[in-house]
């Protein structure tokens, strides 16, 4: 993906407002019934504002594909109040996990980083915290840009964990990203999705692949509208996709609370849990870009999906059903955006010195894409095929059932094509350009890929 189309919000880390804690700043834990602090920064504000928090650390021993040994599970304080929870999902790999704090007052606070022996698993209940960099948000840059960032940030959503993945290291949220969209009588809205590593309800494994290119669970959480500066609306999506007006309480200022509430990760603002989390979302620039590829900035998440999955016996080299795939780093991930009436796109891959085409809806209509915008979808490849060997890849458009005035695939573009190497970072294909195009159903359009670049 092209980075530049992503960005974190403006911050300045003030480090002459962070005065370091007394002792190590790097401490190993063993399983203890009291809290012992793995890491302490002390901060002092010169007024009221939102602070983040960058933990360096990794989890001993743990891996998120181990039964048992998942990942150890930190607590994290302000002024020796437990402020959320965190599991250190990336494992032995030493990782910067960014967490939201809050609005703290003006003053001096003290932010701490424990082991919770309690909800790490029970093979991996070691921790250890190399640097806690408090983030303190400062206008850099563009003023406007700032102000909306700022805005942005306070209204990010604290999130309870599903009562049923407690304890059971699954369907745990990754990432969560904002966007900021404009419309037309100058109202702003702030969008925040979250990233999970699965979904143990809803659409099955091999759906979310050919439909989606992934296996992950992304779902919008909560959306704010605001005129002049003031909230004017405020909505997030309920269980079964339904939209629904925000009303519950909110964490440490503006910060709504919401729980995960179905096994498809949908919310409710009525619920709660003993796990709280609270990822710090970065800015997402979607525009000409899929919700896929803020993964792409992060190759652990990748990872994660399919260690979850290997835990969960749904991935085989001979994939018996829906709900089982491939190793993910054995699949073509095509990114394209079209516009779709009454009709839905299918890729159809050919690798060199094979005679098959080896295609995304595996014959399957249902496994079709009929959303217009910008979407991924994902290819199984032989086993052990290199990228080189990808000669061309072939769109389809097929008519749908759906009653519609008109059936195309509109405004064709083939934006990329990436494959995971093994250790699940994405690497581009290189495809020859082609001008956008529209397709009737049956028709096809051809694209090359050039493996000399």
């Amino acid at each position: 993906m092209n980075t530049k189309r992503q960005s974190f919000p403006y911050y300045l880390l003030l480090f002459s407002l962070v005065i370091p804690a007394l002792g190590a700043r790097t401490a190993l834990a063993q399983d203890t019934s009291q809290p012992v602090p793995l890491a302490s920064e002390t901060l002092n504000l010169a007024s009221d504002m939102d602070v983040g928090l960058e933990i360096e650390a990794r989890s001993p021993g743990a891996a998120w594909v181990r039964k048992g040994a998942e990942a150890s599970a930190v607590s994290i304080s302000v002024d020796g109040k437990q402020n959320q929870d965190l599991l250190l999902w990336a494992g032995e790999e030493l990782f910067a996990y960014r967490v939201m704090l809050g609005r703290l007052a003006q003053g001096k606070h003290t932010v701490s980083v424990s082991l919770n022996p309690d909800r790490s698993a029970a093979g991996a209940r070691r921790a250890e915290v190399k640097a806690l960099r408090p983030l303190l948000f400062a206008a850099t840059g563009d003023l406007k840009d700032f102000k909306e960032e700022q805005f942005a940030l306070a209204y990010a959503p604290v999130l309870y964990a599903r009562a049923n993945t407690i304890d059971r290291f699954t369907d745990i949220p990754l990432l969560m990203y904002y966007e900021i969209l404009h419309e037309a009588n100058g109202n702003l809205i702030v969008r925040y999705t979250a990233i999970f590593t699965n979904e143990d309800g809803g659409t099955q494994t091999a759906a979310l692949m050919a439909r989606w290119g992934r296996a992950t669970d992304i779902e919008w959480v909560y959306q704010v509208r605001a005129r002049g500066g003031k909230v004017v609306e405020e909505i997030y999506q309920g269980v079964e996709h339904e939209t629904k007006v925000f009303t519950g309480p909110r964490a440490s200022g503006n910060h709504p609370l919401l729980a995960v509430a179905s096994d498809n990760n949908n919310f409710s603002d009525l619920a709660c849990s003993a796990v709280r989390f609270a990822p710090l979302p970065l800015r997402a620039r979607l525009e000409t870009a899929t919700r896929e590829s803020v993964m792409d900035l992060y190759p652990q998440t990748y990872r994660v999906m399919t260690e979850e999955l290997v835990r969960e016996r749904r991935i085989s080299d001979t994939p018996a059903d829906i709900n089982t795939i491939a190793d993910p780093r054995e699949y073509l991930y095509i990114e394209a955006t079209s516009d779709q009436e009454g009709a839905a796109l299918a890729f159809d891959v050919k690798v060199s010195g094979q005679s098959k085409l080896f295609a995304s809806d595996v014959g399957e209509p249902r496994l079709r894409i009929d959303r217009s915008g910008y979407f991924r979808t994902a290819v199984r490849l032989p086993k052990n095929v290199s990228p080189d060997a990808v000669e061309e890849i072939t769109a389809r458009c097929h008519a749908i059932p759906k009653p519609s005035n008109n059936r195309s695939c509109n405004h064709l573009r083939l934006v990329r094509a990436l494959v995971l190497d093994q250790n699940y970072v994405p690497r581009p294909l290189h495809i020859q350009t082609q001008p956008e195009s529209s397709l009737a159903p049956e028709g096809t359009k051809v694209y090359r890929v050039d493996s000399s670049q």
